[in-house]
This record gives structure tokens, C-alpha cells and sequence, in this order.
């Protein structure tokens, strides 16, 4: 008798299926809409998590372990958010692997209605926990950007928490996202690309694709590694003012977080790289400024245990870096 009910049960909803096609349609799409969501949060979720570093207390860190942990920092003021932008080139695998190419630290202050983009040269020598003197850049060979967080906080009297890091190659396929980027080029720098595979270009301010970003990000055959910093910080800029043309539209600017999410490897949350976006583009007239360190005047060339590096005065760079971010 149970199975009888039970049979007349299913036959009995399949024909008030067939008998209203409009709501059940409906309700298909909605339980198909929430797998959807379901199965892009799971992965959202995954990437997000998938490679976090850990926050500890200080006497917890091991300095010598391969993926340091980062040391907890109380927040020097309340009103400004530090988050350090680490970028690797892998065109080398073989070439110093490993090996942050970019450290830039984005920096908001609330109060102010303050952006600053500040480059941290990777071959400054500092001294570095667990490993003695060494470049800047070989911090995140030698922890992961555990250790390069935990250095940059040491040396120069910062708070950061947060990360996010992305290689060059990702960078391509976020800008290409974006639509692709507006950046001021000198004539200098169109006529050497013009003579390197971009015959199209021109000076002024240009429309780049992601590829033709990262060639500019990458460029330092006109001069050096503070010229390739500013074209690094030039490129930052290019992206925030184009997801500035997104600020009043929540919906794309969350769909374009979730995109990078899956480029890129951050121990931040959705909500807070949501709300940290909200916050700077609600800011109608937000000033901007870029630097790097260490700043004009503070460092001399020089080599250590055969290395280039830059012999930098510490306590002046960080007068320089409370000055710009506070």
C-alpha cells in the first residue's frame, strides 16, 4: 500500500508540473540559478583560501620556515588601510625563482580621501630575519610574502596585514578584462615600442591591451628600476580609473572582484576587497600620488657579496613613508 501511495504521490506532482509549465519553468531556473551561484562561490572560495598565509603573533613567526607567517601588527590608524601588491615576472623560471619583481604598497586614507601607490625597489638591502643582509626581493624566495611583509613592516615601521599577489601573466587577462587601460606614454617610450612589435602606438595618452600594459610594466631598457616602478604605478592607476567608470554599478564592479579573485592569490575576503573598492571610489575627488622607495636623496649604489644593490638611510625613508601615507 505505501508504494502505491508513494507512486501515485510522483504521478501526482508530475501532472501539476505538466498542468502549470510557467511556474515550474520558473522554479527550475531558480534551483538552477542557486547551483550556479553555489558551485561560483565554492570556487570563489577556493581560490580565495586556497594558498592564505596565516597572521600570528611575533613570537610565533619562524623566519626560516618556507612559507613564513605574518607577524600580527596592530593598525597605526584607523582611518588608513595598507595592502601590499607583490608581482612575480615568470618569463625565467630558472632566473632567481622565486623572486618578487614588484612590491608596491596600496595605501588608503579614509579621512583624507588619500590613494597612494609606493614602490619598494626589490634590490634595496636591508636586513632580513633569518637571513642576514640581503636584497629586498629575495624575501619572497626565501618565506614567501610572509617574510616580505614581515621585512617591509620591520624596516620601515609599517602595519601590513593584507596581500595580494598576482603574476605578470595574470595581469594580462584582468586588463584585458577591463577593456584594456588608458596610460600616458612619453615620445621615448611609443618610438621604442613602435620598433617593438607595436607599430600602432603613439605618444600621449593611449589605450593599452593587457599584453601592451604588461610590455610597459616590464620596460626598463630606457633607463632603470625606478623608470620600470613608475610605469608599474602608471599601470595600477590605468586599472583604477577604469573600474572608476564602474562605481555606479555594484553589480559589475562584485562580478569584476570575483573575476580577479581567480587571478590572483589575497588572504582578503570578498566583503573586505568590496568594501575597501567602495570606500575609494565613493571619494568624488580622491587624490592620488605615487613615490618609491627609497626616496631621491636617501640611497647610494652599491654591491654586496657581488650583488648591485642600493644602499638605502632607513630612518629618512621612513619619515618619507609616514609623511606620504598619514
Amino acid at each position: 500500500m505505501r508504494k502505491a501511495k508513494t507512486k501515485a504521490k510522483g504521478k501526482g506532482l508530475w501532472n501539476w508540473m505538466k498542468r502549470h509549465k510557467v511556474v515550474s519553468t520558473i522554479l527550475c531556473l531558480l534551483i538552477l540559478c542557486f547551483l550556479v551561484m553555489a558551485m561560483s562561490l565554492g570556487v570563489l572560495l577556493w581560490n580565495l583560501n586556497k594558498d592564505n598565509v596565516g597572521i600570528v603573533d611575533a613570537d610565533d613567526v619562524d623566519p626560516n620556515a618556507d612559507e613564513v607567517q605574518i607577524a600580527r601588527e596592530d593598525q597605526k590608524n584607523k582611518d588608513v588601510i595598507n595592502v601590499l601588491l607583490v608581482g612575480s615576472d615568470s618569463r625565467d623560471p630558472n632566473a632567481e625563482l622565486g623572486r618578487s619583481d614588484t612590491m608596491i604598497l596600496a595605501s588608503f586614507n579614509k579621512a583624507e580621501g588619500k590613494a597612494t601607490a609606493l614602490s619598494f625597489l626589490r634590490d634595496s638591502l636591508v636586513e632580513i630575519d633569518g637571513h642576514g643582509q640581503s636584497k629586498l626581493g629575495h624575501t619572497f624566495a626565501y618565506g614567501g610574502v610572509g617574510l616580505t611583509i614581515n621585512t617591509i613592516n620591520k624596516q620601515f615601521g609599517l602595519d601590513v596585514q593584507d596581500y595580494v599577489i598576482i603574476n605578470f601573466e595574470n595581469l594580462v587577462e584582468i586588463i584585458d578584462q577591463l577593456g584594456g587601460i588608458q596610460v600616458m606614454l612619453t615620445e621615448e617610450e611609443a618610438a621604442y615600442y613602435r620598433e617593438n612589435g607595436m607599430p600602432d602606438i603613439v605618444a600621449g595618452n593611449v589605450t593599452l591591451t593587457g599584453s601592451q600594459a604588461l610590455a610597459h610594466a616590464r620596460n626598463r631598457s630606457l633607463d632603470n628600476d625606478f623608470g620600470r616602478t613608475e610605469r608599474q604605478r602608471d599601470v595600477i592607476y590605468g586599472i583604477y580609473n577604469k573600474v572608476l567608470e564602474q562605481r555606479n554599478d555594484p553589480s559589475t564592479l562584485l562580478s569584476l572582484i570575483q573575476f580577479c579573485m581567480t587571478q590572483v592569490s589575497t588572504n582578503m575576503s570578498v566583503t573586505e576587497l568590496y568594501e575597501m573598492a567602495t570606500d575609494v571610489l565613493s571619494v568624488d575627488n580622491l587624490k592620488t600620488q605615487q613615490a618609491a622607495i627609497p626616496a631621491e636623496g636617501t640611497y647610494e649604489f652599491g654591491t654586496y657579496e657581488e650583488m648591485s644593490v642600493l644602499n638605502i638611510d632607513l630612518e629618512a625613508n621612513k619619515d618619507y613613508i609616514q609623511e606620504l601615507l598619514y
